[in-house]
């Protein structure tokens, strides 16, 4: 992650979170915004990787941790350690020990739900939002997200359960175990050499599907960015063996279990409405991120100021890993069109 440089810090809720953050000498305005980069499962802060080049040329300090669950960082077991609010305070005592007042939060996956719940906790403090791939899902402040209910409404409307593996990862208590037993499996699974819609839906959109793969002991080619030797793969490797994959789960599991519910409804619906600008990057090669669901929440006037834009050629985890480049360019046009210094 050069030039950055590796920190940590510790939370009021003594969680620590390892971190990277430009070098004194990056040359940053004091009034910009910084720029917070937030990866998603089973990513590390490594995902950025491709998009220092572009966004180190911005006058705006980044930092990008490795979150929760995800080692160096600490692995919490309990679900209810993973709630959006918890998260949230976090990542903003973070910032503040880096004399931070204000952030940009961009994120991919996960990352892109953790940005818009900063948003919503801290509305003060995020002053825009990208999104990648994942499109800003409200919280539901009437009843718990049920997965169930979402893979029979999603069979009904699209002919396929949109979140099958969630019947795995969030719910199979099995999941971890099985997971690590075949960590080969699992990395060509996410990141194989096929048609990425195709093999996503596959994968992720029916049901038994993943559990089946990982236990039949099924391993797949991988696409360039993803073979032996990569760092990707060696540092997604050195996290598993450190740390589990179990903690990690722990994203979805708070969603799946109430955890995320006990704290959200107690917002109000003013809450919901993303004031801040809004960049949402979608890619067509996403069977689960489908970039039509951003139309959702834009219809009903929760995303007053929001750009919509998609990346082709790719699929979940290309859209970083393979168009690295491409994507960091789009996020530099709309933090200069919406945070530069105008003439």
């Amino acid at each position: 992650m050069d030039p950055l440089i590796s920190k940590t810090f510790t939370t009021s809720r003594s969680l620590k979170y390892q971190y990277f953050a430009s070098p004194p000498s990056h040359n940053v305005s004091p009034d910009a915004p910084a720029i917070l980069l937030l990866h998603g499962f089973p990513d590390g802060a490594l995902l950025w990787q491709q998009f220092l080049p572009t966004l180190l040329t911005l006058p705006h300090r980044l930092v990008i941790p490795n979150l929760l669950g995800y080692p160096p960082s600490s692995c919490p077991t309990e679900s209810s350690a993973f709630n959006s609010k918890a998260m949230s305070d976090d990542l903003v005592e973070l910032l503040a020990s880096e004399k931070i007042e204000s952030c940009i939060a961009i994120g991919h996956d996960w990352g892109s739900f953790m940005a818009s719940r900063m948003y919503i906790w801290y509305p003060q403090r995020v002053v825009g939002l990208v999104m990648m791939n994942v499109a800003y899902m409200p919280p539901d402040l009437e009843q718990p997200f049920d997965v169930d209910n979402i893979n029979n409404l999603s069979e009904q409307m699209l002919g396929y359960p949109m979140f099958a593996y969630w019947e795995f990862v969030a719910q199979d208590p099995e999941a971890p175990q099985i997971i690590e037993g075949n960590l080969e499996g699992f990395w060509s699974m996410m990141h194989g050499d096929k048609e990425p819609r195709e093999w996503m839906w596959e994968m992720f959109c029916v049901r038994g599907a993943m559990r089946g793969f990982l236990e039949w002991g099924e391993n797949v080619p991988v696409k360039a960015y993803a073979k032996e030797g990569c760092d990707y793969k060696r540092d997604f490797m050195w996290r598993v063996k450190e740390g589990g994959i179990g903690s990690s789960l722990n994203w979805y599991i708070s969603l799946a279990d109430g955890s995320n519910f006990k704290v959200e409804k107690e917002l109000t619906p003013d809450r919901l409405v993303v004031k801040a600008p809004m960049l949402y990057i979608g890619c067509p090669g996403d069977a689960v991120c489908r970039p039509e669901l951003i139309d959702g929440p834009k219809e009903a006037g929760l995303l007053p100021d929001l750009k919509v834009v998609g990346v082709s050629g790719c699929g979940h985890w290309g859209i970083a890993y393979e168009k690295g480049a491409e994507t960091a360019g789009l996020i530099k046009e709309f933090v200069l069109d919406r945070f530069g210094k105008k003439e």
